[in-house]
């Protein structure tokens, strides 16, 4: 009787999971940004004082990476709802463990002057990125943490796809450097907890058992909402 209770209502559940994943993922960072219980450091090795900017790994940073996460959500959450309990766990395991390390040892970043980027349209998306975004919070990096247990996660689902779905997720870790919003040690360190986040999650929280059932349904939703906050997550970097 249980299981068929949560079977039944999963997408109630599911649609919670987003709910309090935009509450941790906004409000949440914005106070672990400016809530740090000691002053911040840098991890620079001397390879990074070489990394110049470069507009172009804008598109990576946020114009691939923001639909490669929203639309994996979404379809874990109602397409493949069989593994939203795990996906959604290896997410909280991430943000713990990124929100503890933000406050007990806040990191900073050393960016370029906003002014001083190139005039071009990517260049001033990341100027509009700077003014949004504080230069903390950058050890481990959420976004090497996030495309990586995306294309985890994904890569077990679509195996045929896995090298599509690594390459994506490497992009985007490179671009966090071209853009010089992280340090090389930011990105080894999302990497490494985003793989151990997806291997516990899996180990133990077992995948559920949902019918098939509105799948044309499910997927238009999914696209559709996907598409929505796509959308306005990317819109508010767009150069005014």
């Amino acid at each position: 009787m249980r299981f068929k209770i949560m079977s039944k209502y999963w997408y109630v559940r599911n649609t919670l999971y987003i709910v309090i994943y935009a509450f941790i993922a906004l409000f949440l960072y914005d106070f672990v940004a400016h809530h740090p219980i000691r002053n911040p450091t840098t991890l620079f090795s001397p390879l990074d004082y070489h990394i110049p900017f470069v507009s172009l790994f804008a598109l990576f940073y946020v114009f691939v990476f923001y639909p490669f996460f929203i639309f994996t959500f979404g379809y874990f959450m109602y397409v493949k709802p069989e593994r939203s309990n795990q996906f959604f766990i290896s997410l909280l395991i991430i943000y713990a463990v990124s929100y503890a390390i933000y406050v007990v040892f806040p990191v900073m970043m050393i960016r370029p002057d906003p002014s001083e980027l190139p005039k071009d349209f990517l260049g001033q998306v990341m100027a509009r990125y700077y003014e949004v975004d504080p230069p903390l919070n950058c050890f481990p990096s959420l976004h090497a943490a996030l495309s990586t247990i995306t294309a985890y996660y994904l890569s077990k689902e679509k195996p045929r796809f896995e090298p599509a779905f690594w390459g994506i997720a490497f992009m985007v870790m490179l671009s966090t450097l071209f853009v010089r919003q992280h340090v090389i040690v930011d990105e080894i360190a999302g990497f490494l907890l985003a793989i151990g986040a997806g291997i516990v999650s899996q180990k133990y929280v077992p995948p559920e058992q949902i019918p098939p059932h509105n799948m044309n349904l499910r997927i238009w939703f999914t696209v559709i909402l996907a598409t929505i906050i796509t959308i306005l997550s990317i819109s508010k970097f767009l150069p005014l």
